[in-house]
């Protein structure tokens, strides 16, 4: 789920008529000079980070003049609220306060609803749980027909059931109304004011406001300038731009959820992180707990699950094996999954593959169970058993037991470390570039890259066609024999429908020795990162 900036907010508010302070948005000191100087009157300077309790750090300051907003303004911008960079601050009238309500609208999961609840409060501007809890008399709630919408007089027998002012009561249902076309128009989870301020002069006005939107729905908006649909609470890291915009924005097949949990790439490449894999949000969680329970820092927070295509995976292991300075990649299934675990294996191999000679000696540790465990694990055997890693790899007897996993992974990263002080310390090295012979070859264009298969290096039917076998196998055949050769099963349109891109032929094809198959799965962004950063192994 995504969360707007206050501003945003009040400024959707304002489209519908629901009353606002007066005010604007600034980036500069003198910009927020100017703006009290429209206003005329004390104002109130917000700063606008995705945060609570924004007042209590000092996110939230009065001032008298606008000579006084300015240096408010200055002690804010560019600082940090709750360890967040204030790049914009709210100036807006401050307000004289009689009575503050409260007014939301949320996504109701439950199997009883499955809809709109709008919640109305006489308590206004503190936690709405902490008055459902020691006063319940003073909330009251109803659940929308989404289909009818929220009418006039739902929302009149919503303010109704408590004690209002009775001049206020049509007011309040007015602006419950408006407040339901904001949550439709915007495709919000969650659309909330907190306060509704009545002023001693009788207006009614919006003084805080939070909306959360579905970040499925983000296509619908450009309007937010969303570049990353999650729910943080900084701007997103080069990396989860990447890692949205090239992987997931466009391939409906499973998750591939990535987080850098420390921004600050110079800390992760001193030394001290792994790099955190999971497979399941819930079990993911747990694992991730155990690791850093154990003293074991995290330099990203990885989900692939929902049954993704091999390449899908093999990118995302690409993106993490490209933060300089991880000393070792924990893949955490903590689980018993039902999707098809060998798209994992072939991605992991692939990956690995590519990136072991950079890094000999690297802690890799793989806890993956489920759907074809067996057949996973011989793929992730047979694909690392050559390379100068140290890996372990465990199944369904330890997915309980993740202080067991975070011990192991501990043993590895140690070792390594001794290694890398053995030899001297880490070397900084770039991804080589491939080089496809332009002789005799076949290819032909996947949903996220491209085949290619080198006839020279071809050594069927030495290998038994294992590609073959293996492409009908694990995916939809796009190869076949055809004179005792390689060929392709169709056009290179009807190719780019068939292939699932398992990646299976590629990674057979090197383990039986013939290495005339490269599958190019490229990410832009992710070389611009590594040129940038170098890569710290």
């Amino acid at each position: 789920m995504v969360r707007l900036y206050e501003y945003q907010c009040k400024n959707l508010l304002k489209s519908v008529g629901i009353p606002v302070p007066e005010g604007e948005v600034a980036s500069t000191p003198h910009e927020a000079m100017k703006i009290a100087e429209r206003i005329g009157k004390p104002v109130v300077i917000k700063a606008q980070v995705l945060t609570t309790g924004r007042f209590k750090a000092g996110g939230i300051k009065f001032a008298d003049s606008p000579q006084e907003a300015e240096s408010i303004a200055w002690e804010m911008l560019g600082g940090e609220i709750r360890g967040l960079k204030v790049e914009k601050v709210l100036v807006e009238e401050r307000l004289d306060v009689e009575k503050e309500f409260f007014l939301s609208i949320i996504v109701n999961d439950s199997y009883k609803v499955k809809g709109p609840t709008i919640l109305f409060s006489t308590e206004g501007g503190v936690d709405v749980e902490e008055v459902a809890e020691k006063y319940p008399e003073k909330i009251s709630s109803i659940d929308i027909d989404y289909l009818r919408g929220l009418q006039l007089p739902d929302a009149q027998r919503l303010v109704s059931k408590l004690e209002v002012p009775h001049n206020t009561v049509d007011l309040l249902s007015n602006i419950a109304c408006k407040l339901y076309e904001v949550f439709v128009k915007t495709d919000a989870s969650v659309v909330e004011i907190n306060p509704i301020i009545l002023t001693r002069e009788g207006r009614l006005v919006a003084g805080d406001c939070r909306i959360t939107i579905d970040d499925n729905s983000v296509f619908r908006h450009p309007e937010f300038k969303i570049e990353v649909p999650r729910d943080m609470m900084r701007p997103p890291m080069e990396l989860e731009i990447t890692a949205w915009k090239e992987i997931e924005e466009g391939d409906y097949r499973g998750v591939s959820y990535f987080v850098q949990l420390n921004p600050n790439i110079d800390e992760i490449r001193k030394g001290g992180y792994i790099a955190f894999h999971g497979i399941g949000g819930g079990a993911a969680m747990l694992a991730a707990d155990a690791l850093m329970r154990k003293g074991l820092k995290l330099a990203t927070y990885v989900d692939t699950s929902g049954n993704p295509a091999a390449s899908k995976v093999y990118r995302v292991v690409k993106l993490i094996l490209s933060i300089p300075g991880i000393e070792g990649y924990c893949l955490a299934g903590a689980v018993l999954a039902n999707q098809e675990q060998w798209y994992h294996a072939y991605a992991i191999v692939k990956a690995f593959r590519e990136e072991a000679k950079k890094r000999p000696g690297f802690p890799v540790l793989i806890l993956i169970a489920g759907n074809k465990e067996r057949e996973t694990h011989r793929i992730i055997r047979e694909g690392l058993r050559d390379l100068p890693l140290r890996w372990e790899l465990y199944g369904r007897d330890h997915i309980y037991d993740v202080d067991f996993i975070a011990d192991r992974m501990i043993a590895l990263v140690e070792e390594y470390r001794r290694e890398k002080e053995r030899i001297g310390g880490p070397s900084v090295l770039l991804e080589e570039e491939r080089i496809i012979s332009p002789k005799e070859y076949l290819s032909f264009e996947t949903q996220t890259g491209k085949v290619f298969i080198d006839l020279s290096k071809c050594i069927a039917p030495k290998c038994g066609f294992a590609c073959v076998k293996a492409d009908r196998w694990y995916g939809r055949p796009c190869l076949r024999i055809v004179g005792g050769k390689i060929a392709l099963t169709g056009s290179p349109e009807e190719l780019k429908r068939t292939c699932n891109e398992c990646l299976a032929c590629e990674v057979v094809c090197e383990l039986y020795g013939g290495k005339a198959i490269t599958v190019e799965l490229p990410v832009r962004g992710l070389e611009e990162f590594r040129r940038k950063y170098g890569e710290l192994i």
